[in-house]
C-alpha cells in the first residue's frame, strides 16, 4: 500500500515541478526557482521512500534523500517569502538556505552510513543511518522553512486576505502533521497526507498567478 502512495505522490509532485518548471523558464523569478527546487526535492524524497519498498534504501540514493526531505519545506518557505516580505530579504533567506543545503549535502555525500541500519529498513527511516553530523541539519533547515512557510502563508492570508495564503498554509499544517503520523505508528497515513498537503500547497501557489 505504502508503494502505491509513494508513487502516487512522486506523480504528483513531479507535474507539479513541471508545470513550475515551465513558469520559470518563461519568467526566470528567483520565487519561482524556489518553489521549483522545493517540489523537485518533494518529488525525489517521494521517488525515494516508493523505490525503498521495491529495492530497499540504496546508500546513495539514501543519502541524497536524507538531504531532500530534509531541505524542501525551507525552500518552499523561501518561495512563501518572495509574497510575503521584501525581496531582497527573501533573497538573504534563500541564498542562506542554499548555502546550508550544500554544506548538508557535502556530510552526506561523505560521512560513513550505518549499513546495517540502512539494510534492515524500508521505507519511513528518517536519518537513523547517518550521523549526527548530517542529522544536525535538519532543524536548522525545517524550523525556519516551516516558519517561513506556515507563518507567512497565514499572515497573508489574515493580513491581506490572500486565498492563496490560506490554500498554502493548511497544506503546510497536513504536510506537517505527517511526522505525527508515523510516530503513532500509521506510516501509511504519511504519503496521504503529504500527498494532499503539496496539492493544496500547488493550488495555493496556482492562485497567486490567477
Amino acid at each position: 500500500m505504502n508503494l502505491l502512495l509513494w508513487s502516487f505522490a512522486t506523480l504528483l509532485a513531479g507535474y507539479f515541478s513541471l508545470q513550475i518548471l515551465q513558469e520559470w523558464l518563461k519568467k526566470r523569478k528567483a520565487a519561482q526557482l524556489a518553489w521549483l527546487i522545493g517540489f523537485l526535492m518533494y518529488t525525489f524524497s517521494a521517488l525515494g521512500s516508493a523505490l525503498s519498498y521495491i529495492w530497499g534504501w540504496d546508500e546513495t540514493v539514501y543519502r541524497v534523500w536524507y538531504v531532500s526531505a530534509a531541505s524542501l519545506v525551507a525552500f518552499l518557505g523561501a518561495g512563501q517569502l518572495y509574497f510575503t516580505i521584501r525581496k531582497r530579504w527573501a533573497h538573504v533567506f534563500l541564498a542562506l538556505i542554499v548555502g546550508v543545503t550544500a554544506v548538508m549535502l557535502y556530510q552526506a555525500l561523505t560521512v560513513p552510513v550505518d549499513l546495517a541500519v540502512l539494510q534492515g529498513a524500508e521505507g519511513e527511516i528518517g536519518g537513523a543511518a547517518l550521523p549526527s553530523a548530517v542529522r544536525i541539519f535538519s532543524p536548522i533547515l525545517t524550523i525556519p522553512g516551516s516558519l517561513a512557510l506556515i507563518g507567512g502563508a497565514f499572515f497573508t492570508a489574515i493580513a491581506r486576505r490572500s486565498k492563496s495564503g490560506l490554500w498554502i498554509g493548511i497544506g503546510s499544517l497536513i504536510i506537517a502533521m505527517g511526522g505525527t503520523f508515523t510516530r503513532l505508528d500509521l506510516p501509511q497515513m504519511l504519503p496521504l497526507a503529504n500527498s494532499i498537503g503539496i496539492g493544496l500547497i500547488f493550488y495555493g501557489y496556482r492562485l497567486t498567478k490567477s
